[in-house]
């Protein structure tokens, strides 16, 4: 297992579990201030707490409000970078090395999104969501370099066999 990939995971699972920890001290306590609540337009427990920290701010819609999957972003993260910590951990199959790197896309693409919604719709700064998308970027940048070594590997592999 990479050395950089693991301590990737590593943070972005503390990052994750700070956020948590953030969301559950908002509802718990009414004068809570977390350390990322910077000013009015960078605070961590307003977007936190909003539409857009359960289910993406759109599982809600389709499976309703109180159901299993309609959960904070940050439970699906702390699961994302679990996940990726024990792919990582296994043997780089072809089928390990596919699946990170799907992974990687799928988690590029909800950094796009939630950024999106945290500059245009929130108009925030959220310093936590913000350290998570660097980690899924820095946790990309191996997978898809991995990936390309992949291609490449199969496509002198089809050459070699003409």
């Amino acid at each position: 297992m990479g050395l950089y990939t693991k301590m990737g995971c590593i943070l972005g699972l503390l990052i994750s579990l700070y956020a948590l920890w953030i969301e559950h001290n908002v509802y718990s306590q009414s004068n809570y201030l977390a350390y990322c609540d910077l000013h009015q337009y960078i605070s961590c427990s307003r977007v936190l707490t909003s539409k857009y920290s359960k289910g993406f701010g759109i599982l809600g819609d389709y499976v309703g409000e109180d159901h299993v999957l309609n959960q904070p972003n940050c439970i699906y993260g702390i699961f994302y970078y679990l996940l990726f910590l024990t792919l990582d951990s296994l043997p780089q199959r072809d089928v390990v090395i596919q699946t990170k790197f799907s992974l990687s896309c799928s988690s590029i693409v909800m950094c796009l999104y939630l950024g999106y919604i945290l500059a245009f719709i929130l108009v925030d700064l959220c310093l936590v969501c913000i350290a998570t998308y660097i980690v899924n970027i820095g946790l990309s940048i191996p997978s898809i370099s991995n990936f390309i070594q992949l291609l490449e590997r199969s496509d002198y592999q089809q050459k070699k066999k003409s």
